[in-house]
């Protein structure tokens, strides 16, 4: 009954307001919530569109290069391909998901020991994931490439292709581990313009 007790308020009904309760908004929390839809959108989306179209067009690049040097070294590419997509999104998607998320509520809830604390288990944690990977695909990447279909001259390109990028892996994961750190901070642009500074070299 809407008079009784304990009842809860229906849809139009306002919620009592306690004196001096209100939570203070800054400047970004109240555009977020009161600017205009799409142009908000625009600006929160442009560094991920921009480092996207990096990574595609570099991974194009890349492709078109290969393909100069021969049928086997392409064929070669493509046996090591998927592992670095595997670990691309391991790094950036999975895991850096997570270290994002779990930094933007350290940061949200007013915890910042927390959120500095949380930076030092990504850097640990993605160092342990990388150089694992590293070890694994430097030492295992034969058989593996073979159990993918590789052999002869195609095999070869896969080693040697694995093993330029799998030497370097850690490193990988750590620049992805402290950008998502600085994404769940708020910042998506520093992370992205790094990052496509970083995709051509």
């Amino acid at each position: 009954m809407p008079g009784a007790p304990g009842a809860l308020p229906g849809p139009s009904a306002e919620l009592p307001q306690c004196a001096g309760s209100a939570v203070p908004v800054d400047s970004r929390t109240r555009r977020m919530l009161e600017a205009p839809v799409l142009p908000l959108l625009v600006r929160m989306a442009w560094p991920n569109v921009l480092i996207m179209l990096a990574q595609a067009s570099s991974g194009l690049i890349e492709t078109w290069f290969v393909a100069k040097l021969g049928t086997e070294a392409l064929a070669g590419m493509a046996l090591v391909f998927p592992t670095v997509m595997l670990m691309t999104m391991l790094s950036n998607g999975a895991i850096g998901g997570g270290i994002s998320s779990a930094v933007a509520r350290a940061l949200g809830s007013g915890q910042r020991e927390l959120a500095d604390a949380l930076v030092l288990h990504a850097i640990v944690l993605n160092l342990v994931h990388g150089f694992g990977f590293s070890v694994l695909f430097l030492i295992f990447g034969g058989p593996i490439y073979r159990l993918l279909g590789g052999s002869g001259g195609d095999l070869g390109a896969a080693l040697t292709y694995s093993g330029v990028v799998f030497a370097s892996n850690g490193l990988i994961w750590l620049m992805n581990g402290l950008a998502s750190v600085i994404r769940g901070t708020g910042n998506m642009a520093f992370p992205a313009s790094v990052s496509c500074v970083e995709l051509p070299c």
